[in-house]
């Protein structure tokens, strides 16, 4: 292929700068797409520096909370602002976006709970938004290949780690009246385990995502250290620790070495 026919394609994928409309639209997407999960994480991290409802701090440092809005945001904001100069968006960053939708999909539609169908629906919906906003989409075709050999045994045994304590707040938030069922902090809790399992899943498969094995392995290690240190529960806790801690070393190492 000669120079000449290459000089387009290397102009798009350097960028260009987009049309007023183009910005108008993404900004219109990126505005209500970031906005819930900047209350939702934003106001969890206000009631945890505050010591508001003390008794729900785990759920507010993670599901319901402080950790769920990282990953939301992780998702959406390398997407925006890759669109908002032009740029095309990375692999990583599309997949790490659709992972945390589909997760949220799977949540909403497996998890019972007042209002989180709705939930589900906001995220897939804006989402959907942002990136009919982009003026070049991430290259999806041909992303995912054969497992890592070093990341695939840390996605397996994290998915081994989450699936019993979805299962148990599945359970918990269809059985219980109490306060954190009334307020399906159980659901939240299904919910970022599994944005956690399939934020693995995918960096164990796709080549160009490797680094989302660390927002994983860092997401166990968080949610670990938080049920440990703010309700005392130990066995699963020390689990979730012991893989946040050798998962993401694992992942920075392959990260590092590709």
């Amino acid at each position: 292929m000669s120079a000449t026919a290459l000089a387009p394609t290397v102009a798009a994928e350097a960028g260009t700068r987009p049309s007023v409309l183009r910005r108008v639209a993404l900004v219109a997407a990126g505005l209500p797409a970031c906005f819930l999960p900047v209350i939702w994480g934003g106001g969890a991290a206000g009631m945890l520096l505050t010591g508001y409802e003390n008794d729900h701090r785990f759920h507010q440092a993670t599901g319901q909370g402080v950790l769920t809005g990282v990953l939301w945001l992780a998702g959406l904001l390398p997407l925006l602002v890759a669109g908002w100069r032009g740029r095309r968006p990375s692999t990583a960053a599309g997949l790490q976006h659709l992972a945390f939708v589909a997760a949220s999909v799977v949540a909403g539609l497996f998890v019972p709970g007042d209002g989180v169908v709705a939930v589900a629906l906001i995220v897939a919906v804006t989402g959907a938004l942002v990136w009919a906003a982009l003026p070049l989409r991430p290259h999806l075709r041909g992303a995912f290949g054969a497992l890592d050999p070093a990341l695939a045994p840390v996605a397996a045994l994290t998915a081994a780690l989450y699936v019993p304590f979805v299962l148990g707040e599945r359970a918990l938030q269809a059985t219980s009246t109490d306060e954190h069922a009334q307020m399906t902090h159980y659901f939240d809790m299904a919910w970022v385990s599994l944005a956690l399992v399939a934020l693995a899943l995918v960096a164990a498969v796709a080549g160009g995502a490797r680094r989302l094995a660390v927002w994983s392995t860092v997401g166990t290690l968080v949610v670990g250290v938080a049920r440990l240190g703010f309700t005392g529960e130990l066995v699963w806790s020390s689990a979730a620790i012991a893989l946040g801690l050798v998962g993401t070393l694992v992942a920075v190492l392959r990260t590092r070495t590709r």
